[in-house]
């Protein structure tokens, strides 16, 4: 009877030991900060540019602060001298985990994309600075959400050795599932009151990652928070150079199409 109890007992500790909580894992993963990063890939214009676009200030990442962290499932199967727990934790990318607003990222790879590969200037245009009769760019994010999960499997094995002494093993492991992320930006190009482009800009990109286990859960928690940047990244790369591509053409059409003086 004693036997019994003592086996009980250590159950219930490896049943509340081996569980996380979201709570745990979300306060681990807001501490982790991550860069984004743009990569100019498009071939270099190199002919006369003669037109200016201003870019005006984007005045909202339309994404939540804080990374957050929810519980998606729990397996946990208790046997005699082996126990086997599983949880999934959907993780959902905040701008505090950035080290920069998404706001600025974003206004930066327009910059840079259209000032290497397009046939313009794009100025930055935050201090509203831009001529009545210039090319205004406005540029809105309607939606922005990166998010991914983690998969944390743990295996106990002990054994009850009489004399009250017990031996135990413990083997905890974390995976990372790719990270998704769902972007779509307004475009509306206007030169004083008339409209010339007005355009809805949807992503979705799926980071092509074969997840790795890891036994540390901070290492994990870092590596999913890397993908998810990664991700916005990327997709955030698309999306800039369909909306430089198309300005381009636009733009090469108008020039064109100018009469000479």
């Amino acid at each position: 009877m004693k036997h019994i109890r003592i086996i009980s007992v250590l159950m219930l500790v490896v049943l509340f030991t081996s569980c996380r909580t979201g709570k745990s894992m979300q306060r681990e993963i807001q501490a982790i900060r991550s860069n984004l990063y743009y990569e100019l890939t498009t071939p270099e214009y190199l002919e006369e540019i003669t037109d200016t676009i201003y870019l005006n200030f984007i005045d909202y990442s339309n994404i939540d602060y804080y990374t957050t962290v929810k519980k998606a499932g729990t397996i946990f199967v208790p046997l005699l001298f082996f126990n086997y727990s599983w949880q999934k934790f959907n993780v959902t990318l905040g701008e505090g985990s950035l080290t920069q607003t998404y706001r600025e990222f974003l206004t930066e790879a327009l910059l840079a994309e259209s000032n290497s590969s397009a046939c313009f200037h794009l100025r930055d245009n935050a201090a509203n600075t831009a001529p009545d009769s210039a090319y205004r760019l406005n540029v809105k994010i309607l939606h922005n959400r990166t998010s991914s999960a983690i998969k944390m499997d743990n295996v106990l094995v002990f054994m009850y050795l009489g004399d009250n002494s017990t031996f135990s093993f413990h083997i905890e492991n974390y995976t990372v599932i790719p990270a998704v992320t769902d972007l779509r930006i307004h475009v509306r190009l206007t030169k004083g009151d008339d409209c010339l482009l007005e355009k809805n800009y949807p992503v979705h990109h799926k980071l092509n990652y074969a997840g790795e286990k890891w036994t540390d859960s901070f290492l994990a928690n870092k590596v999913c928070v890397n993908t998810m940047t990664e991700s916005l990244s990327v997709a955030t790369k698309k999306m800039v150079e369909n909306i430089t591509e198309e300005l381009h053409l636009l733009m090469l059409q108008n020039s064109i199409h100018r009469p000479f003086l």
